[in-house]
């Protein structure tokens, strides 16, 4: 048995996983937001849990952000109260297992190789559109993941020169227009500007990922505008990989993949045709059976 952990924005997910990467249990704790040390405690405290309850022959961790992956450190996330934190130490020191830390997108991309459409496809791309943007690279059926193992960072190109502010530092990276922290600053804006709107209402409680999505799929002319905007600025970001790899597949994770069509079908309509799109088969179990999938990973 093997346990991943995925760390996102707003929660972390723990899974283990048998030898052929099928689930056998599954949860999630929400993410501490005051420190990097209590993200690292929330992981102790749960993997030690886990650890009595299976035979776990080692931990896989993904994480956002820039990461030292030989040293098993997060130099900086820029969603995440990360900066130079060792999570590997403290993790293997408290279970006496060995951990692997990895980029959350490269996971996911790996959960993909290991039990989704790596099984079908040589060369593919992860696009994962949660909190932040995330990408990774599979060629030939291998994974890649650069010199510091942090290859696939799709969320932090530039597509817009000298567009809006994103918390690595930078203008215009793809994830200030394509992640779903994006899509609810569009959708906000709609609402304010069209208070009458059945977007509007949709909206009234709380705006989040499905909220344009579903005042679309409702009739909402308003929802279906900020939709277009959004896919649109996705399939900016996606062109730009298609011309860059020629993969086979590109596979979409994260919240937003769970539009499946809705997205994906005008999607296609903007982007090459000879590229195959997909929603990943593995929804939001893809991050942490790829975290653990680390652990045999060449």
């Amino acid at each position: 048995m093997k346990l991943g952990v995925d760390i996102g924005g707003t929660e972390i997910k723990f899974g283990v996983v048998n030898d052929g990467f099928e689930v056998v249990e599954k949860y999630s704790v929400s993410t501490p937001k005051e420190s990097g040390d209590a993200v690292v405690a929330a992981i102790i405290e749960n993997s030690v849990a886990l650890g009595k309850k299976y035979s776990l022959e080692g931990i896989g961790i993904g994480t956002p952000g820039i990461l030292d992956a030989a040293a098993g450190v997060v130099v900086y996330a820029s969603n995440l109260p990360f900066e130079n934190i060792d999570i590997v130490s403290p993790v293997s020191a408290a279970t006496g297992l060995p951990v692997k830390l990895g980029n959350d997108a490269s996971c996911a991309m790996l959960g993909e190789l290991y039990a989704g459409y790596g099984r079908e496809y040589d060369d593919i791309l992860m696009v994962t559109l949660g909190t932040g943007v995330g990408g990774g690279i599979i060629i030939g059926k291998k994974p890649y993941f650069g010199k510091n193992g942090s290859a696939g960072e799709f969320g932090h190109m530039v597509v817009v020169a000298n567009g809006e502010p994103c918390g690595c530092g930078r203008r215009g990276c793809f994830e200030r227009y394509a992640s779903v922290s994006a899509l609810i600053s569009i959708t906000e804006k709609a609402i304010a500007e069209n208070p009458e709107s059945l977007l509007a209402k949709f909206g009234a409680e709380k705006v989040n990922g499905r909220t344009s999505f579903d005042a679309m799929r409702a009739g909402c002319p308003v929802a279906a505008e900020v939709v277009e905007e959004y896919i649109s600025n996705i399939a900016v970001g996606v062109e730009s990989l298609i011309m860059i790899f020629q993969p086979e597949l590109i596979v979409f994770g994260g919240a937003i993949s769970n539009e499946g069509e809705a997205l994906l079908a005008p999607l296609r309509k903007k982007v090459s045709d000879n590229v195959l799109l997909a929603c990943s088969r593995l929804k939001n179990d893809a991050g942490f059976i790829g975290a653990a999938a680390q652990l045999i990973a060449d």
